[in-house]
């Protein structure tokens, strides 16, 4: 009996004593972990403040500061004067919903219906037709309708995005108009993408348009493009004229590629647009157009890192490698 008890008490005692080690090792050994790593960084500190000390030693603080902020002024002078040119202009200038509309999705589809009729309007009043233009610009720009969110609940973030959308798309679409095109067969909008040729610092929007216009517009658009106060480039183009023997006007069959740049907000003060919700493409990601296809940026996908497990995932992981595999 005394045997037994015995034995009874050395088993519970070796459970305490375990489950102390255990709340040490798992709860206590971070703590001390994170105390070493205050205590590197307060040598590293220290360091750097000695080494400060005697490398500026007799120089005025003062006379430092302002001899370098005459050296970053000319580049401060010369980023303000290239966010101006780098600029998407009033092509994503959006209504922003108001504070009292808890309906937002119905608040999304008069806002939107109105800013088309608005557009057609424009169209009629230029060229007395409805058809230079695809009659479902929703489609044409990949903005949902309706009955695209029917049934469900729909986000701020959504409804920006399409927002966004829709502003670029008429904005495109103005433009050409003002530019005399006779008919805007295929539009499709490409995703946002950054420039890693100059640093990520600008991002860059592209549209792809398929379109027929007037050879004398055509030249005019392109040197109102060249002469504009803010960025834009064509990169690529491809004209053809199959009437060419007709005695008319001609008329050129254009597919171009458009594209704007503007700074990304962490490197222009003060810009609210710079790195708005970028636009995806059209219809589902990387599907092109019907006949459009070589206009066509399919979506970049973007990953994001796992987080590290902490002290609590780490214990469990230990314990299931540990004692459930091994038992």
């Amino acid at each position: 009996m005394n045997n037994k008890n015995a034995i009874i008490g050395v088993l519970v005692l070796t459970a305490v004593f375990g489950a102390l080690g255990a709340g040490a090792y798992f709860f206590a050994k971070p703590m001390f972990d994170q105390y070493k790593e205050d205590e590197r960084l307060r040598q590293s500190l220290e360091q750097t403040l000695t080494s400060l000390r005697d490398n500026f030693q007799g120089y005025v603080p003062d006379l430092l500061i302002n001899g370098w902020q005459e050296k970053m002024q000319p580049w401060r002078d010369a980023r303000t004067e290239r966010s101006a040119y780098f600029s998407f202009g009033d092509w994503f200038d959006t209504e922003k919903p108001p504070v009292e509309a808890r309906l937002r999705k119905f608040w999304y589809v008069e806002v939107t219906n109105k800013a088309i009729q608005d557009f057609w309007t424009e169209v009629y009043a230029k060229t007395r037709s409805y058809e230079t233009f695809p009659q479902d610009v929703r489609k044409l720009f990949g903005v949902a309708a309706e009955q695209d969110w029917q049934g469900r609940d729909v986000t701020d973030a959504e409804i920006e995005r399409n927002m966004f959308q829709l502003s670029f798309g008429l904005s495109a679409c103005r433009f050409f108009l003002k530019n005399n095109v006779t008919q805007m067969s295929n539009m499709s909008i490409w995703p946002r993408r950054t420039a890693k040729e100059y640093g990520d610092m600008l991002a860059m929007q592209t549209l792809g348009a398929q379109l027929t216009i007037p050879a004398r517009d055509l030249v005019k658009m392109f040197e109102e493009l060249r002469m504009a106060d803010r960025y834009f480039s064509v990169d690529g183009m491809k004209i053809t004229y199959p009437y060419i023997a007709y005695n008319v006007e001609p008329q050129l069959q254009v597919q171009m590629l458009l594209t704007q740049a503007n700074y990304r907000k962490q490197f222009v003060e003060g810009s609210d647009k710079a790195d708005a919700a970028a636009p995806g493409a059209p219809g589902a990601p990387g599907a092109a157009p019907a006949g459009f296809a070589a206009l066509q940026r399919p979506t970049d996908v973007q990953r994001e890192p796992v987080a590290e497990p902490g002290a609590i995932g780490k214990a469990w992981k230990w314990f299931k490698r540990t004692v459930l595999v091994m038992h």
